[in-house]
């Protein structure tokens, strides 16, 4: 009979260890905007044959926007597949909450709760690094073109504003979370 008991517990509790797997509504939304904005890295390359094989394209930029780099058309592709590589990326780190570090000590009690937060917080950093590379490409492609000057610095300042805030949210989150 304890044998049966035991067995039971350990199912429960290893079900109970793999919640953070499930995906919600919103989890699942984040992704569909992570892959919306993956597309979006890579609109600007259905152009590419288009421009100017000698046209120069910004690369890098000082802090008040002004350009101090320039590279040519491949830079497109570049900041693409560096948005690619964030997705895949994060997408495979999300699997493996376990690696992560956290702010304070996993026990059985919290462990399920952690892995939930670190999933939401990869899943979110995923979203807004993809997206910033896709504002990036795009941004690079509009000064090409004539339509831009580069990237807004309120929009930069946003990104920058928006990761600082979501990292320091989800460690507050974990730190006061009491089993």
């Amino acid at each position: 009979m304890r044998q049966i008991g035991r067995s039971r517990s350990v199912a429960a509790k290893y079900n109970s260890m793999e919640n953070h797997r499930k995906k919600t509504t919103y989890d699942k939304i984040l992704e569909i905007v992570a892959i919306v904005a993956l597309l979006a890295g890579f609109y600007p390359l259905l152009y590419y044959s288009s421009i100017d094989s000698n046209a120069l394209f910004p690369t890098h930029y000082r802090f008040f926007g002004e350009i101090d780099g320039w590279g040519g058309r491949s830079t497109l592709w570049t900041m693409a597949l560096i948005g690619l590589t964030f997705y895949v990326g994060l997408s495979v780190l999300q699997k493996f909450p376990k690696i992560y570090n956290y702010p304070c000590k996993v026990t059985e009690q919290n462990a399920d709760y952690l892995y939930r937060l670190g999933v939401q917080l990869v899943r979110q950093v995923k979203v807004l690094c993809v997206f910033i590379m896709a504002y990036a490409n795009n941004s690079i492609y509009r000064v090409v073109i004539g339509k831009d000057t580069g990237p807004d610095d309120f929009i930069v300042s946003m990104f920058i504003l928006l990761m600082l805030s979501l990292l320091t949210i989800y460690i507050i989150k974990m730190m006061r979370y009491k089993s």
